[in-house]
């Protein structure tokens, strides 16, 4: 089986709104698709909101029946 189909990647990016609030964007890109989901954005990403974006994810991989198995924080 191709170990792509089974990782994910994900990071965090800084993005600059036109009045000048700095918001955090969670990205995971499936690695043998190469699809990009954007999970969420915040000002202010703490653990409580990471976790649950995190179900969040894992609650939608299983819905579509992914392959995906391996998480990696890049």
């Amino acid at each position: 089986m191709d170990r792509r189909r089974e990782l994910l990647a994900c990071d965090f990016f800084e993005a600059v709104t036109l009045t000048g609030a700095r918001l955090h964007v969670l990205t995971v890109i499936e690695q043998a698709s190469r699809r990009i989901r954007i999970l969420g954005t915040t000002a202010h990403p703490n653990a409580a909101w990471v976790t649950q974006t995190a179900r969040n994810l894992i609650t939608d991989l299983e819905d579509a029946r992914s392959a995906s198995k391996l998480l990696h924080r890049c």
